[in-house]
């Protein structure tokens, strides 16, 4: 890793809030049989292409989600690093949720200018493509972006487009998962998101001063 950091990317569930039991309890109106096991292996890949969820469940889905979204409350770490983070780099949020859900809840939590820009489900439902549109819209390279998430799919999309990814434990997949897709590094905690990007700040100014 020697290309300078410019942009951190997140993910929004299981990153910057845990809404796993949240979604899971809505899947189970639809799907009472399924295991929160099954409900994971959606996002072992694109959540879109394994989902199999038709157009008026995924509506139904959603404005329950809404209702639900109103009243999560950000950790008081988590904004306090994301506030750290923004002083330095371009933060954006790539998320398979609804740019309606991620509104409301950074209004709710009155933390909307922290964040470039919010690429959601409406922008694309790859989040391979939704790089791609980052990449072009802001002359972003891959190597000056960082991903954050919490699932298998998600670094598999991040891999195909060169962009490195800080895997967290804290989220929707457990480590075993999560090492399948070969992340730059496997956190516990958002502190260790902090760390793991600071401690790559440094290794970039070592090779920069050797030259």
């Amino acid at each position: 890793m020697t290309g300078k950091i410019e942009a951190i990317v997140f993910d929004f569930d299981g990153v910057i809030h845990d809404t796993f039991e949240l979604v899971y309890s809505i899947h189970k109106k639809f799907r009472p049989e399924s295991s929160r096991e099954d409900y994971r292996s959606y996002f072992d890949g694109n959540l879109f292409k394994t989902a199999g969820r038709n157009k008026e469940g995924y509506e139904k889905f959603k404005e329950i989600e809404f209702e639900l979204f109103k009243e999560l409350k950000l950790e008081k770490n988590i904004r306090k690093v994301l506030e750290k983070l923004s002083k330095k780099y371009d933060l954006y949020i790539i998320s398979s949720n609804s740019i309606k859900n991620l509104n409301l809840y950074f209004e709710n939590n009155n933390f909307t200018n922290v964040f470039k820009e919010i690429l959601a489900a409406e922008t694309h439902k790859s989040k391979t493509e939704k790089f791609k549109i980052l990449f072009k819209k802001y002359h972003l390279t891959p190597e000056s972006c960082l991903f954050v998430t919490d699932t298998l799919g998600d670094i598999l999309e991040a891999n195909e487009v060169g962009v490195k990814s800080i895997a967290c434990t804290f989220g929707f997949h457990e480590r075993k998962r999560l090492e399948k897709g070969n992340p730059y590094k496997i956190v516990s905690s958002f502190d260790g998101v902090l760390k793991t990007i600071e401690e790559m700040d440094l290794k970039v100014n070592f090779f920069k001063n050797k030259k």
